[in-house]
C-alpha cells in the first residue's frame, strides 16, 4: 500500500485477526523476522495482534491511535507497513464503497521456523543480512530433533474408542470461526514471471510442461525474483536440474540457481533492501559486511582448512589481546595478509599492520577495506608520478633534429610512441575499486567460506 490521499488521521481501519500471536509465534518474529524488517515494523505488527484484544472483534479504529502510540507519521507507517504486507505479514485491504475510507489489516501468523528456512528467499536474506555464524545459532535455537528410529505407531483409531450417537436434529455449522491464518511467506504471484517466454525457449527440450505444478512454478517466481532471472536464465538452470522421467528437483533448482547467480556476480549472494534504497556499494560489500559477525578464531580456521599451526593461533591470540580491533577487522587483516603474503601468515608484518590500523582508529571491516584501497591508491599515484619524473627528464636533453638524420629518429620516436598508445589502448583501464589483486582477494576467500 503506498501512501495516498485517503490514509489520514481519521481514516476509519479494522484489524482482521482470527488467531491470536502466542509465545512460539514471537520467538519466529524475533529470531527470523526482526532482522529482516527491523524494529519499527516489527513492532507495527506485534501491536495490530495485542492491540485487536482490547476491542471487540472487527471494531472500527482511526489511523490517529497509531500515530500517537508510536509518535510516527502516517508516511511512515506506511513504508513500515509496507515491509510487513511484502514479508507476508499483513494482508491490506480497501473499501469500495464510495466515499467510504476504510482499510482493513488481515493479521497472518509468521511461518513456521521449517517453512521459513526452507523458503529460498527469506532465508538467503537472513543469511546475508546477519551473517553465517549467527545464522547458524539462530537455526540451532528454533530446531527440535526427529523422533526415534526404528519404531511402530499403535495409535489407536477414532472408531476403535468411540461409537457414534444419533444425529437428530444436528446440522453442520455454517458461521466461521477463529482459525490460524498463517502466512504464506514473501508476497509474490504466479504473474510475476512469464511462463509463456520460458516454455517458448523450452521447446526443443526434453522438459515436459506438465512438469510445472503450481509449487514448482512459484518457486520459479521466487528464484527469478531473488537472482533476477529472466526467462532465458531460467531455461539454463532448469536444464541442469530437470530428468525426463522424475521433472523437476527442486532442492536442485535453488542450488543452480544459487550458483548461476554467483557466477555472474563475482561469488555475491544478493541481499535485501527496499526498492527505493540505494544498492550496495561495489566491491564485495556484502561479503565484508559479513567478516563483521565471524569469530576471528572461526576465520582462521576457514583459511587454514580447521588445521592451523601454532603460530597461527598465537598470531590470532595476540591480536585480540593486543589491540582493540573488532571482529570484522581483524578478519579482513587475516585475509589480506594471507594472500599477500601468499599464504604465510606473517607474525611481524601483521601485528605491525594491526597495530597501524589501530592507531588510525579503523573500527570496521569497511573502514579496513577502504584503508589498504587508499594505500594501493597512494602506490600507483607514487608511481605514476616517478614515471612522470623520468619523461621530463628525457624531455629535457638535447636531441639531434630530424633533418640531421634524415628523419629515422623522429620516425624511431613516432612508432614507439604508437606502440605505446596500441599498448595502452589494448589495457583494461583499472581504478583503486577495480583492483585486481584485491578483487582476487576476496574472491579466494569467498570460495572458503
Amino acid at each position: 500500500m503506498n501512501f495516498n490521499d485517503r490514509l489520514k488521521p481519521n481514516t476509519e481501519f479494522i484489524i482482521y485477526r482470527p488467531a491470536r500471536l502466542g509465545t512460539h509465534h514471537l520467538d519466529v518474529i524475533n529470531e527470523l523476522y526482526l532482522p529482516l524488517i527491523n524494529a519499527e515494523a516489527s513492532m507495527i505488527y506485534i501491536y495490530m495482534n495485542e492491540s485487536a484484544s482490547h476491542y471487540e472483534p472487527l471494531a472500527v479504529r482511526f489511523h490517529r491511535e497509531i500515530m500517537d502510540e508510536f509518535g510516527m507519521a502516517l508516511s511512515k507507517f506506511s513504508d513500515e507497513l509496507e515491509k510487513l504486507e511484502a514479508i507476508g505479514l499483513i494482508r491490506t485491504f480497501v473499501s469500495n464503497e464510495d466515499h467510504d475510507d476504510l482499510f482493513i489489516y488481515e493479521v497472518l501468523l509468521p511461518l513456521s521456523p521449517d517453512a521459513f528456512f526452507k523458503d529460498p528467499m527469506l532465508s538467503l536474506y537472513l543469511y546475508n543480512t546477519v551473517g553465517p555464524d549467527a545464522y547458524r545459532k539462530k537455526k540451532e535455537r528454533l530446531s527440535y530433533p526427529g523422533k526415534p528410529e526404528n519404531i511402530s505407531e499403535v495409535t489407536r483409531k477414532f472408531t476403535e474408542v468411540f461409537t457414534s450417537g444419533s444425529a437428530e436434529g444436528f446440522s453442520v455449522p455454517q458461521e466461521s470461526f477463529r482459525k490460524e491464518n498463517h502466512s504464506s511467506g514473501p508476497n509474490m504471484d504466479l504473474d510475476d514471471f512469464d511462463f509463456d517466454v520460458l516454455f517458448t525457449h523450452l521447446k526443443g527440450t526434453k522438459i515436459d510442461r506438465a512438469f510445472f505444478t503450481k509449487e514448482v512454478r512459484m518457486l520459479i517466481v521466487k528464484l527469478s525474483a531473488l537472482f533476477g532471472l529472466n526467462a532465458y536464465d531460467v531455461k539454463q538452470i532448469l536444464l541442469s536440474s530437470t530428468t525426463q522421467y522424475a521433472g523437476v528437483d527442486k532442492e536442485q533448482l535453488k542450488y543452480e540457481a544459487r550458483r548461476y547467480y554467483q557466477k555472474e556476480n563475482g561469488n555475491r549472494l544478493p541481499k535485501l533492501r527496499k526498492e527505493d534504497e540505494p544498492p550496495e556499494n561495489e566491491g564485495g560489500s556484502s561479503y565484508i559486511d559479513s567478516l563483521e559477525n565471524i569469530n576471528p578464531l572461526d576465520r582462521l580456521n576457514d583459511i587454514r582448512s580447521f588445521s592451523p599451526s601454532d603460530q597461527d593461533l598465537k598470531l590470532v591470540t595476540d591480536i585480540i589481546a593486543k589491540t582493540a580491533l573488532p571482529n570484522g577487522v581483524i578478519n579482513l587483516l587475516l585475509e589480506y595478509v594471507y594472500q599477500q603474503k601468499q599464504g604465510d601468515l606473517n607474525y611481524p608484518y601483521t601485528m605491525k599492520i594491526a597495530k597501524d590500523w589501530e592507531q588510525k582508529g579503523i573500527m570496521s571491516a569497511k573502514d579496513a577495506y577502504q584503508s589498504i584501497m587508499d594505500f594501493r591508491q597512494q602506490k600507483k599515484d607514487a608511481s605514476q608520478r616517478a614515471a612522470q619524473k623520468y619523461s621530463y627528464r628525457e624531455r629535457q636533453g638535447e636531441r639531434r633534429p630530424s633533418w640531421m638524420s634524415g628523419g629515422q629518429q623522429e620516425k624511431t620516436r613516432k612508432n614507439k610512441s604508437d606502440s605505446k598508445e596500441k599498448t595502452k589502448d589494448q589495457m583494461p583501464q583499472k581504478t583503486a575499486k577495480d583492483d585486481p589483486e584485491l578483487q582476487k582477494m576476496i574472491e579466494e576467500f569467498r570460495k572458503s567460506r
